[in-house]
């Protein structure tokens, strides 16, 4: 069954300081980011419903993925000690892998014009 794509913005507030770049850095003191970001979803469609997730389905997915970083500080999380966008972006597509079928990729904004993306199951 040829694959489809189903995506879905999200956005979320977070603090965090990186510990990874040197005291002078200005990512090194406390700052806060609104991100904002896509989950694709890459899966065959279910021949019954014709779509590849219920929609409702995936956002309730999704929230519960942000209930974990949504105004949080990022350096408490576990594995996010240097929460680079880079890694908090890893930190989503992970968590959502293991919540959704098919493949996930996550796009993740700091700023407007500012981000990364990665894709694939947890490693």
């Amino acid at each position: 069954k040829p694959a489809m794509e189903r995506f879905m913005d999200f956005t979320f507030v977070a603090a965090q300081r990186l510990t990874g770049v040197g005291a002078d850095h200005p990512a090194a003191a406390l700052h806060g980011h609104t991100f904002t970001g896509t989950l694709r979803l890459d899966a065959a469609c279910d021949p019954e419903t014709g779509w590849v997730i219920d929609p409702a389905d995936l956002k309730r997915e999704i929230d519960a993925v942000l209930a974990e970083v949504d105004h949080r500080y990022l350096n408490d999380l576990p594995g996010l000690d240097n929460p680079s966008t880079e890694r908090l972006c890893g930190y989503l597509r992970d968590r959502l892998a293991a919540r959704l079928p098919g493949r996930v990729a996550v796009d993740l904004w700091e700023n407007p014009a500012v981000g990364c993306t990665t894709e694939g199951r947890p490693a």
